[in-house]
């Protein structure tokens, strides 16, 4: 027997304050960091990758390993959890540390090309940015959300036949 579940989506804006949280507590997390490579001999400011000194890229290295370590053992970042969201697969289980790796990486630098990749989950019914696409996962509300009260309890329907009624696996 298959056992459907369904998965509440974090909309659009509670993502943004959560992602403006995350920037507001890395801008003070990194201040005292920034503050030393300000002062630092002209070796940390130097370029050495592109037009990046070699301070810029531990900055950077620090704000992915924010994103990618919390958002792996702990299913959200520090933002996500104040609004009440996690991160997971598309079944609804843990993110594997290549995706989160991956999304938190590549797929944020992709998204925030002109805000295209953020500004895609206001169209998606399952709210997912580009950097959701890309590593196939979702946004969803925690079940210890105080917001998920407000949804009605789903009892699980259990089929043995996948198609008979696949456009109602839940009854409210």
């Amino acid at each position: 027997m298959k056992e459907h579940t369904e998965l509440s989506y974090a909309p659009f804006f509670p993502r943004l304050a959560a992602l403006a949280l995350d920037h507001i507590f890395l801008f003070f997390a990194l201040l005292i960091p920034r503050l030393c490579l300000w002062g630092a001999s002209a070796a940390l400011t130097a370029p050495v990758l592109f037009r990046y000194s070699l301070g810029e890229v531990a900055l950077y290295l620090l704000r992915a390993a924010y994103f990618v370590l919390l958002t792996y053992f702990g299913g959200c970042t520090l933002g996500k959890r104040a609004m009440g969201l996690r991160v997971v697969d598309a079944g609804g289980g843990r993110c594997r540390f290549l995706d989160v790796l991956y999304r938190e990486t590549v797929g944020r630098y992709l998204s925030g090309f002109l805000c295209i990749g953020y500004l895609l989950a206001l169209g998606d019914r399952e709210c997912r940015a580009l950097h959701d696409r890309i590593c196939d996962t979702r946004v969803v509300w925690s079940d210890a959300s105080p917001r998920r009260r407000d949804v009605p309890a789903l009892r699980k329907v259990e089929t043995d036949d996948p198609m008979r009624d696949w456009y109602k696996p839940y009854r409210i």
